[in-house]
């Protein structure tokens, strides 16, 4: 059990900037676009710019609403169906779109986001999130792989099941971990500066893998 406490405090810079943060002033309209997916869907990509991601496992289909907001012209979303792929994405030029999406818990997950948070919640399948400025937060996952990356920004996740690989790292923010207890982990914590706390028996070889690197901000391991 490694348990090395610095200076800064563990927790602090966990979620930073969860809300969009969109390249325009005060005369910015704003619409909401909603729409279901007919089509079967077994990954989905989102490949936003401004505004946030959230995504949400549960029920059958897939659900989508846009959060736009923009100044001039209506960003050019795009949404489509390709082998099972479900890929959101837009362009403009002064423009950002929340995206919140709802999916079978099974389906696999793919973010990325340029300014904004990001939201993982109750999925099963494979989950990937980067985000540049934003955190990246993650509850009740069941994935058996997560790869969550931010820059400016912090990292925490949850999970429901001992996942087989966690990947979480962030260059400026802090990362906290819950995994399952009763599974052996082999856990790779550190931190450029701040603190480390592996509050989990780390075991090398183990068939379960966390590693959670900061360049700076805490980092926190712990069992539930």
């Amino acid at each position: 059990m490694k348990r090395v406490l610095g200076a800064v405090a563990i927790t602090a810079g966990v979620l930073v900037g969860m809300s969009g943060c969109l390249p325009i002033g005060d005369d910015q309209e704003h619409r909401t676009v909603g729409y279901g997916v007919a089509e079967p869907v077994r990954e989905l990509v989102v490949e936003g710019q401004n505004g946030g991601v959230e995504v949400i496992g549960g029920g059958d289909g897939v659900h989508v609403v846009e959060e736009q907001n923009y100044k001039g012209g209506a960003p050019n979303s795009t949404h489509e169906v390709k082998d099972g792929v479900l890929r959101l994405t837009y362009d403009c030029d002064s423009c950002g779109i929340g995206y919140t999406v709802h999916v079978p818990a099974g389906t696999k997950v793919r973010v990325k986001e340029g300014n904004g948070g990001i939201k993982l919640n109750g999925l099963a399948g494979e989950a990937e999130a980067e985000v540049t400025n934003g955190g990246v937060e993650a509850s009740g996952l069941s994935s058996p792989q997560a790869k969550l990356t931010a820059v400016n920004g912090g990292v925490r996740a949850d999970f429901s099941s001992a996942p087989a690989k966690v990947e979480a790292r962030t260059t400026n923010g802090g990362v906290r971990l819950k995994v399952p207890t009763g599974e052996a982990y082999a856990v790779d914590a550190r931190a450029g500066s701040g603190g480390v706390d592996v509050g989990i028996p780390s075991q090398p070889g183990a068939a379960h893998s966390i590693t959670a690197t900061t360049g700076s901000g805490g980092v926190t391991v712990s069992g539930v």
